[in-house]
């Protein structure tokens, strides 16, 4: 396992880590004990940055942390998430709580169900402009940072694609770091973000909605999975011209989910990107990617020549979808 920096701290983090979205998370058909078994399997292989949320499955993402690595809090990374009020849903309604007790209350609550008292990673979770722009809010953080309770404070993008504002907006303002979607389909606004050497990065939805994952095709329309998110002409619009770059894996002697990493982790200024995980072959599959040669610069003008002519405008239909969504 390759590790990298994770600025603003001391530590050094797996390249590739485990995101708990996809392992606890009902629309994935949630599964207690594949999902440990998942993280279990990832840590023995050398990951040791999991990152999570408080609302991922009610809790319980963080609860299989604590549970699995309460007696090993030395030797793992947690980046954690806070500001969806899932405590006080109305008819299944979950909304976004930025005011300072409830963030209060929220961190003390993942410490306790991480069974830890700081965690390394702390980010408020998809807020909009006026939530970052609020010197309260990131007061309370830098106070966290102080308190010892936070290694480095940031900022999660979404649910969407784009936010280039408002995280361009997040690191001027003192925030230290993003998380966000960044992958060959929807390069824009990562590589922008990626510019900012001193940040912390932290890169999901690699595969593009499995757009990049030869594993879950065929593609089919379906309300319990992440591709929801998108509309669903995208996704085939997508995978359609994606079968061109079969061609160039083949030559690499990769499989496309695994290419998808390894465009990821070309950038040196990537601290971690997390697949969505959802068996022990793919975990395999996404971790031999440690062992191949990185891509080199020929490889990259290659993905970049494909990217400019098949997938630039799909990255901008993506970025008008946070525009509806705003």
């Amino acid at each position: 396992m390759n590790f990298r920096k994770l600025n603003h701290t001391n530590e050094q983090v797996s390249e590739i880590g485990i995101g708990v979205w996809s392992l606890v998370t009902d629309w994935w058909g949630a599964d207690v004990s594949k999902a440990e078994e998942i993280m279990k399997k990832g840590f023995d292989e050398g990951i040791n940055f999991f990152n999570t949320a408080d609302m991922y499955g009610n809790g319980k993402g963080e609860e299989i942390i604590g549970k699995l690595f309460s007696s090993k809090r030395d030797r793992i990374v947690i980046a954690t998430k806070i500001g969806y009020d899932f405590y006080h849903k109305k008819d299944n309604h979950l909304k976004q709580n930025f005011n300072l007790d409830y963030l209060q209350f929220a961190l003390k609550k993942s410490l306790e169900r991480l069974n830890t008292d700081y965690v390394d990673v702390l980010m408020i979770h998809n807020p909009k402009m006026e939530v970052i722009d609020n010197d309260a809010v990131l007061n309370f953080m830098k106070e966290v940072k102080r308190d010892g309770i936070a290694k480095t404070v940031g900022v999660a993008l979404g649910p969407t694609l784009g936010w280039g504002e408002e995280g361009t907006a997040a690191l001027k303002k003192g925030y230290e770091g993003l998380e966000y979607i960044y992958n060959i389909i929807e390069q824009e606004p990562g590589e922008t973000f990626l510019k900012n050497q001193e940040a912390f990065h932290l890169i999901r939805v690699p595969h593009a909605t499995d757009v990049l994952n030869e594993g879950k095709w065929p593609i089919k329309e379906s309300p319990n999975m992440h591709r929801s998110l998108k509309d669903f002409e995208w996704v085939k619009k997508a995978y359609e011209r994606t079968q061109g770059l079969l061609e160039f894996c083949r030559r690499k002697n990769v499989k496309l989910s695994q290419l998808a990493l390894m465009f990821v982790l070309y950038n040196p200024n990537v601290t971690s990107v997390f697949p969505n995980i959802s068996n022990l072959d793919e975990l395999e599959t996404f971790l031999k990617v440690e062992e191949f040669e990185p891509l080199n610069e020929e490889d990259m003008k290659v993905i970049s020549s494909y990217y400019r002519r098949n997938y630039k405008d799909l990255n901008v239909e993506s970025i008008g979808e946070t525009i509806r969504y705003k």
